[in-house]
């Protein structure tokens, strides 16, 4: 991979770094999704259906309280972007860009 992928796929990455925590993988052995922009969602849904997951998409207004799941939202460091955490029972366990000022009361 061209040196210039390797570094948007560390500093842009959290989806791809959320998803190897979730499946327990290192992050560079999982597809970087966003990359090329269109499809991603269905790459992302055939990789985890690959490992015997459904995913769905759900919009809320509070993290929910059991399990395991990965919350996406906006930056807080990057005003154009958006994050990537993952969260369990309520609170966040991995932060791919610790530190990215993610706050469990968001």
């Amino acid at each position: 991979m061209p040196r210039n992928f390797q570094r948007l796929r560390r500093t842009q990455g959290c989806l791809t770094d959320c998803v190897a925590y979730f499946i327990n993988r290192h992050p560079e052995t999982v597809p970087f999704f966003v990359y090329p922009r269109k499809g991603w969602s269905s790459r992302l849904r055939r990789f985890f259906k690959a490992y015997g997951y459904d995913i769905r998409w759900e919009k809320n207004s509070a993290v929910p309280k059991r399990g395991t799941v990965i919350v996406c939202g906006d930056s807080l460091k990057y005003k154009t972007f958006a994050h990537c955490v993952v969260y369990r029972a309520g609170r966040v366990v991995y932060d791919p860009q610790y530190p990215s000022k993610w706050k469990n009361h968001r």
